[in-house]
């Protein structure tokens, strides 16, 4: 049990695409702390740590959702806070990405998002407590070549995170979210070997692409009685990259 993230022992949080990169990372952070995970995703693609428990879910389908956190009710009798990790990322600009592409990013990374939070949120204000953290990216915060439907996604994602958190504080429920830099995932796989992805890491301050633990610890803090008094807040976990411009040379 992690003891440096103290009251989590026992509660129950679901991950969405928690079966790999950041969303595991969250869901071992949590367990790690003694809460009860329910991993979602498309897929079982790694072996869940103790404590955590895998559910298929598209997070584009509202029906699907809405049944899954009935059935972790049924189980639990409450869902204590909820990760949106599930995420995708379709490479374009403007002109050279397809509409197609574009509604597919906007469908998991936002829509996906608002799902998921919607289902739990009525649970959450009867209650009169909850935490909701969204995973947005640095991407969301900043412009990137060729990468237009994600950073719009995740920029919206942050925005929405502010209204949610106006709407539901008065109910005793926070919503945050965390924008990572670059973490060495399944989904920056392929960046991890061209110079491309050296020249990214160069921009961070620390001089080095962040770990997925990294970014679940800071999510568990901030789910955690520890951050009872944030909400609203999108904390970039990013070596510093959007601190100062660095230039690689």
């Amino acid at each position: 049990m992690n003891p440096l993230i103290s009251g989590l022992n026992d509660k129950v949080f679901l991950v969405t695409g928690g079966a790999s990169g950041i969303g595991l990372a969250c869901a071992q952070a949590l367990a790690a702390s003694g809460a009860k995970v329910v991993c979602a995703d498309l897929q079982q693609t790694q072996d869940l740590p103790q404590g955590c428990e895998f559910r298929k879910l598209d997070v584009c389908s509202e029906a699907m959702t809405n049944e899954l956190v009935s059935d972790v009710l049924a189980r639990y009798g409450r869902i204590d806070g909820l990760v949106t990790s599930a995420g995708i990322s379709r490479v374009g600009d403007l002109q050279s990405m397809t509409l197609q592409e574009w509604e597919q990013v906007l469908q998991v990374n936002l829509t996906g998002t608002m799902l998921s939070t919607k289902a739990v949120a009525s649970h959450m204000k009867q209650r009169g407590q909850g935490s909701i953290v969204a995973i947005a990216s640095i991407n969301g915060m900043l412009g990137n070549p060729t990468n237009l439907a994600y950073c719009t996604a995740k920029g919206a994602v942050i925005q929405m995170v502010r209204s949610l958190a106006s709407d539901l504080g008065s109910y005793g429920v926070r919503v945050n979210s965390i924008s990572p830099g670059y973490i060495h995932t399944p989904m920056t796989a392929m960046l991890d070997e061209l110079p491309v992805g050296k020249a990214f890491e160069e921009m961070h301050l620390l001089k080095r692409a962040g770990q997925p633990a990294e970014v679940g610890n800071a999510v568990a803090f901030l789910l955690s009685d520890l951050a009872s008094f944030i909400t609203g807040v999108n904390l970039p976990v990013d070596g510093g990259f959007s601190a100062a411009k660095v230039i690689a040379i």
